[in-house]
Formats: C-alpha cells, structure tokens, sequence
C-alpha cells in the first residue's frame, strides 16, 4: 500500500516562517524527481506508542508499563459476563483472571501472583495510557441451542431492538459501560476456522458470522458513535490447508449482496489477520488481505493481532513435538522480522501474543509468554524491548527484499533505523551508504548488545547471519537481524545544505514531532 506524496502535502509539511521560496521550489522539483514509495504510518508523541502492542499485558501490568506497551487486546467472555441467563451480568473480568471475594470486594487474581482489585485491569491500563482493544467471544449455553461458547446466539436474527435478540442486548451493555475507555471492539476469534476442527472457535457459517458483526456495529455505534468494529483475526492458513478460497474474500462477498453495506461502511471498520511461525509469510499475508478490500473498493486498516513462534527448546518448558522447531533465539529473530514486515506491509498496529504465561504449560507443549510462568524473561521479551525503543514514533517505512535477505528502512524526525537479516543459511554482508548529515549511528543486535560498525569503501558493512533451515528447509525464521540506527538533526533554517533531510521532506517525513 504504497503512496506518494504530493506537492500540496508537501508543503502542508513546510514551516513557512522559517523556509525561503528558494527552498519550496527546490523542494517541489525535488519531489517531481524522486517520487520515492513508501509506507507512511499515522505517528505522533503519544508515548507510549499505540501501534506495539502485546496480548493480555494486564497479566503483568507493572511490566507492561515499563515496557511502554502501547495497546494491550483484552478478551471478554460473554458466558462469564452472563453466565445465568439474559437478566443476569458479572462484573467483568478478562480471559485468564479469576473472581473470587475477599472481605466483600471482588478480587481478580491470576494462578501466579498478581491480585487486581475490580477494573484494576482496566484503570492501570488508562492510567498508563495504554489502549484497550476487547475481544468479544463465547456464547453463553442458555443463549444457543449449539455448543456452549462456539453456538450461534439464538435470536441472532432478530431485529437489533427486540428483547430475543441476546448478542445485540449484550453488545450494547458491555459498549455503554465501557466505551468511554474501550473504542475498539473485535468481534470474535478465528472464524475462518471450520466448525469440525479441534480448535475451531465459532460454529456458524459466513452469513452467520456476517450478521454478528453487523448487529454488533449497528448496536455499538448507536451506543458510541466512535466504536470501532474489528472483523475477528484470520488465521489465513485454514483456507489454504483445506483449499478454500480466502475467508475474508468469502464474507466480503456476503456483505457486498447486502443492499445497506456499502452506505454502512461494510458493517466494519479494521480487518484483522494471525501470523504464526513463519515469517517469509508476514507481508504475503497482509498484503493479500490489502489486495483483496481493494477488489470490494475497500480502504480499511488491517491490525496483526497476534504474531510469535513458541520455541521448542526452553529448558523449563521444552516442547517435543513442535508444529515447526523454533529455538529461543530464533524467537526472539522471529518477533522482530514478524513486527517490521507488518508495518512495511502497511499493518497499522501490530501485537505480540503473549505477555506471560499465566498458567504453566501442560508438559511437553507449546508456550508462547514472552515472561514464563515462573516470572522469568525469554530471550524474545529483550527483543521487543529492542524493538519499541529504536521503532517508535516511526514516521515511514520502506521494505528492499532480497533473495539472500531482507532490508527494512524507518523514517523519524531525527534518525534513521535500517533493519536487516539473511533470508538463507548462508551469511551475508551488506552495504549502507551513511547519511550525509550523519549525527552518529551504532549497531545492536536482538539481544539489545551495541556492535562495532564495519565499513568498507567509506560504507557500512552490516554482516547479518545466516539462518538456521531445518533439513534443507526454507528458512521460516531468518537469520538473527541487526539494527543500524543513525541520529540526524535537521536544521529547518539550513535544509539547502543539508541534502538528507532534503530527501525526508520528499519522501513524506514529517521534521516536526
């Protein structure tokens, strides 16, 4: 998703007060020249920053805090919330916390050590300016003739006002007590998962699925014009396993014989996709997912929900059949390259799943926390720290791929952050021409170590490692990455003479935080 910046956003970019006419029609003719693609992301001082995110951050609130975890997904079960019938509502806890009470007071509390007073989770969250996003699944077994907590809700079809209809009723609560805080809402998990496998999440067909999402965003956006509908994340390789065609083609084409869809903006606002395990995947599958809401004439914003590789060798949690073997560090490489691919696919946000692994894991099998079940730190949770530290506020974005490794570049107002790693087992050696106004520039790696810069004909020389293929293999997880970040201080009052900055301006960077 590619664009190109015009001459009057150009300027719209331009400090008049403070720029000479000169400079302007340089500029302009510089962008006439250039017209350098990119992907330029929404970016502000908000720190932290909204687009990192991770999965049940409330788990270990105090870390995420620290972490700066921009957006946290939270997952609210319809069956706990209403558990007894439709007249009856539990305070509401998400997905991993346990109600109990204590001297009259509900208590939150995980199977660790964390206790949270009611909405703890959710005050400490404001507080700390991280987003909520709530994920509503699970039908309560009164209200399907179904499976309990994948049924489709009886009533369903029912206009959005009458009584007999249990998920709009229960949208519209759950939107007036929290949509002063919560703007986003997803509406269900993997739907694209067929009713007859093991983990499938929701029974219904795609019609089925269609009319949950269109009354609850008829019901949420009466409720609060400002909600944001979520299609529930794709998991994408369900349709490819099974030979199907894409899911979200599949719905699209459900709501476009809508006669009220296309005057209701779909009945959703952000598309949602899952990516697991292989990396070379991540842009494949988001673009794939761009070009088809193109094909409906379609411009909405697609959020990665989840990403992350569970590693195979933990020696406090090893896992002995593994779908794909995946290492700690190889992990750690993975959630990198999955979170900057994203982005250069034109991902609006991103979110690692998980923060901590609230329960241990059954012995033998996969975990995915990024903080174990005894507290302790996998090699992965240093580099999303590495990764939010050096990306945010990132203003563009601009992906070089290779067939021996990948090179992704980032735009602030102040520096530039090249990300780069080896697609192949074999190592490789890569060459950077400096910035020409460069302020200083070092090397780290996904361990967040500083590295000596190499050079070679007044250039960097990055030498990324190869990545470790399992038998011959196509490398699903690259080779370790390396970050290059070089500090640049444009000075409005002399852009003329300083050509890089020239370069940012055309290229769509804002040089104003």
């Amino acid at each position: 998703m590619s664009n190109y910046m015009s001459n009057f956003s150009l300027l719209n970019h331009l400090a008049f007060n403070r720029l000479s006419l000169l400079l302007i029609i340089i500029m302009v003719a510089l962008m006439a020249v250039l017209m350098i693609p990119t992907v330029t992301v929404r970016a502000d001082d908000t720190k932290p920053d909204p687009r990192f995110g991770i999965v049940e951050s409330y788990q270990a609130s105090h870390i995420a805090n620290k972490w700066e975890v921009g957006w946290d997904r939270v997952v609210i079960e319809w069956y706990r919330v209403q558990p007894l019938g439709p007249n009856s509502w539990t305070p509401v806890y998400p997905h991993g916390l346990e109600i109990i009470e204590q001297y009259g007071d509900p208590i939150y509390r995980n199977s660790i050590e964390h206790s949270l007073l009611q909405n703890e989770w959710f005050d400490t969250a404001v507080k700390n300016s991280r987003e909520l996003a709530a994920l509503l699944i699970g039908t309560p077994e009164w209200a399907t003739k179904g499976l309990p907590h994948r049924g489709v809700p009886e009533g369903l079809y029912l206009p959005v006002s009458d009584p007999g209809n249990h998920w709009a009723n229960f949208v519209r609560r759950i939107v007036y007590e929290y949509g002063d805080q919560i703007k986003h809402w997803i509406i269900w998990n993997e739907p694209d998962i067929s009713f007859d496998h093991p983990g499938a999440q929701f029974d219904g067909s795609a019609e089925d699925y269609y009319r949950l999402v269109k009354v609850a965003y008829i019901v949420a956006k009466e409720i609060d014009p400002d909600a944001v509908i979520h299609l529930g994340g794709l998991t994408y390789w369900h349709d490819v396993v099974y030979g199907r065609e894409p899911y979200l083609r599949r719905l699209l084409e459900i709501v476009a014989s809508d006669k009220d869809a296309t005057s209701n903006n779909f009945y959703f606002d952000v598309a949602t996709v899952h990516v697991y395990f292989d990396s070379e995947s991540v842009y494949q599958i988001i673009q794939m997912q761009s070009d088809i809401l193109v094909e409906f004439g379609l411009d909405k914003a697609i959020w990665m929900n989840e990403t992350n590789a569970a590693p195979m060798d933990d020696p406090l949690h090893p896992w002995h059949d593994p779908i794909l073997p995946v290492t700690l560090e190889q992990q750690a490489a993975f959630l990198i390259q999955s979170s900057t691919l994203a982005f250069a696919a034109g991902a609006e946000r991103i979110a690692i799943y998980k923060l901590f692994d609230h329960v241990g894991p059954v012995m033998g099998l996969e975990s995915y926390g990024l903080i174990r079940n005894d507290g302790s730190l996998r090699p992965a949770a240093i580099a999303y720290q590495v990764l939010v530290e050096n990306l945010s506020h990132f203003q563009s974005v601009n992906h070089s791929i290779w067939p021996t490794h990948h090179f992704i570049t980032f735009l602030s107002p102040t520096r530039r952050i090249i990300i780069a790693w080896a697609r192949t087992s074999t190592d490789i050696a890569v060459m950077v021409e400096p910035l020409l106004d460069n302020k200083g520039a070092f090397v780290i790696d996904q361990h967040d170590n500083r590295l000596p810069i190499g050079s070679a004909n007044g250039k960097y020389q990055l030498s990324l490692p190869g990545g470790y293929c399992d038998d011959g293999r196509e490398c699903l997880v690259g080779g370790e990455p390396l970050l290059l970040i070089e500090y640049q201080q444009c000075d409005l009052d002399h852009l003329v003479a300083q050509h890089d900055c020239m370069l940012w301006v055309s290229n769509g960077t804002k040089l104003f935080p």
